[in-house]
């Protein structure tokens, strides 16, 4: 197995490239791997929630099917929406965080 310097993370720097085309790349790899994770979680805490309300509705019934209904899709639409800010939050972030790497500033 060959050495890897500390921090490594697969390739090196490309032929040509510079500081700033490094640091621009790493930035969107974190953004990536952050955007992924929230991808993960999000659709974890969704799952969990929608399989329990259509537990407590059909399963257990606690709230009668037809009211029941309207809960799940209530909370499909929150989950959306909360999903939305959280994706328009991760493009904003990104955006700044890149444009910082290549050494603009953000706020002009």
């Amino acid at each position: 197995m060959p050495w890897h310097p500390p921090g490594y993370r697969g390739r090196m720097s490309y032929p040509g490239e510079s500081s700033v085309d490094a640091r621009v790349r790493a930035v969107e790899d974190d953004c990536r791997r952050r955007l992924s994770r929230l991808f993960v979680m999000f659709a974890t805490v969704e799952a969990v929630v929608l399989v329990v309300l259509v537990a407590a509705v059909f399963v257990l019934e606690l709230v009668d099917p037809e009211i029941g209904v309207w809960f799940i899709v209530a909370a499909a639409v929150v989950g959306a929406s909360i999903l939305s800010v959280l994706l328009m939050k991760h493009m904003r972030d990104r955006t700044t965080a890149v444009a910082q790497a290549r050494g603009e500033n953000p706020l002009f």
